[in-house]
């Protein structure tokens, strides 16, 4: 039987641990953020179930792994179960508790997360897997689509778009995979490329996934030094910044930690430092979403504390453009806004977009008298940016991680509430005329 002294001088640093029985064989396999941590928790609890009690009695051995981070803890995790099928993680938990991540079968293939994929409604083309921790994997993948965007569009009835949708338009996805193939050649003269480079993307994910992220990074590293040495510089940047974002995920920092609100403050303080803002109780975030300029709406969702406050969310049917101009209808949500002076006074202002967003909030203050009282900020797409009215731009890829975390997390919010209230205003459209 194992005891605490055998796990006293474990590392304070994330991997995975193994459980041995008296012949040498494993018989539990687990990750950690923290190994001494968790392996020192086996010895203050007797509290555990009859099965947990059962492995610690006939385990005789710990041993661990250290590894980068606690992502890649969680992949080497599911690589080892896979590969080892140790006992008591068969008989913990049943096939409902673990998590798959699955590939679906067509020209651009769709990831998505099931329990059981042999039930899937989705024909599939392969899956990795099991992973113990579903709200991981998800972050996981959110953050892997940063670097090789893959496409999420819920297509209705099987039918495309006929322009590129909202999610190619920030740089999650190629725009092909869920585009009309006659619209191909207006938007992306490139098309050929696009698909080749979505295929290459689902073959990388499924590479990281499987625990071979050393290999990804590896070829990452000499295809982006071939493209230099053939001058294709855009290429070359691109994969640099691949490799910046997967050097992100897998660096040695609390990635996956649920301590939002530790993520949260530290970000907001950065906010403040970074912008001299007196304060960022209440933050405005504001975006814009239409289909070829019908059925318009804005979105303003409130932020207090860094934290989402739904209720004093708002959202604006557009009424003035009929025409796809995105910076004319943020104006508009804008006016509208600030028309009401009985809503509370934010302490900072962010408008989806760039320069010309940026100009577009500040003419839209000028007619309140709140220009010089209130900030206002554009984050771009793509670059995370974060333009000011000073004519400051701010990287936020170069600077404090909680920082860049925070806004994108806002930004993502403000798009959600959008699309959610647009794609309610669609369904109602067609309904009507049924």
């Amino acid at each position: 039987m194992v005891n605490k002294n055998q796990v006293a001088n474990a590392p304070l640093t994330p991997g995975v641990y193994f459980f041995k029985n008296g012949a040498g064989k494993t018989i539990y396999i687990g990750k950690a953020q923290n190994l001494r941590m968790r392996l020192m928790s086996y010895f203050r609890h007797d509290d555990f179930d009859s099965r947990k009690q059962a492995m610690l009695k006939e385990a005789s051995k710990i041993s661990w792994r250290e590894l980068n981070s606690d992502i890649e803890a969680l992949i080497q995790e599911a690589a080892l179960i896979k590969k080892y099928r140790p006992k008591y993680n068969v008989l913990m938990r049943d096939d409902k508790q673990y998590f798959y991540v699955a590939f679906s079968r067509e020209k651009f293939p769709k990831i998505y997360i099931t329990h059981q994929p042999h039930l899937t409604r989705h024909p599939m083309s392969g899956k990795v897997g099991p992973f113990t921790d579903g709200w991981a994997i998800k972050t996981v993948l959110k953050n892997l689509r940063r670097a090789f965007p893959y496409c999420q569009c819920a297509i209705m009835g099987g039918l495309k778009h006929s322009r590129p949708c909202q999610q190619a338009a920030i740089g999650r996805c190629l725009g092909i995979c869920c585009l009309k193939e006659n619209k191909w050649p207006e938007f992306y003269p490139n098309a050929k490329a696009r698909a080749e480079k979505y295929k290459e993307n689902i073959k990388i994910i499924k590479k990281i996934l499987s625990g071979n992220y050393s290999s990804v990074i590896k070829k990452t590293v000499q295809d982006m030094e071939v493209a230099s040495a053939e001058k294709r510089y855009e290429t070359a940047a691109e994969l640099r910044d691949a490799i910046k974002a997967l050097e992100n995920i897998f660096s040695h920092r609390p990635f996956l930690s649920r301590d939002e609100e530790s993520w949260r403050e530290k970000g907001l303080n950065y906010l403040k430092t970074t912008l001299g803002l007196k304060g960022a109780e209440r933050i405005e975030f504001f975006d814009i979403s239409n289909l070829q300029g019908k059925l318009a709406v804005g979105s303003m969702v409130v932020f207090t504390g860094g934290m989402p406050d739904k209720k004093e969310y708002k959202k604006f049917k557009i009424k003035t453009r009929s025409e796809p101009n995105d910076v004319a209808m943020l104006k508009e949500a804008l006016i509208r806004r600030f028309k009401h002076a009985d809503w509370p006074k934010p302490d900072l202002i962010i408008v989806d977009g760039g320069k010309a967003q940026l100009n577009t909030a500040i003419s839209a203050l000028i007619p309140s008298g709140l220009s010089r009282t209130w900030t206002i900020a554009a984050l771009a797409k793509r670059e995370e940016e974060l333009y000011l009215p000073n004519g400051r731009i701010i990287k936020l890829k170069d600077g404090p991680e909680p920082l860049l975390h925070l806004l994108t997390s806002m930004r993502d919010e403000a798009h959600r509430f959008a699309i959610s209230y647009h794609r309610k205003l669609r369904a109602k459209q067609a309904i009507t005329r049924l």
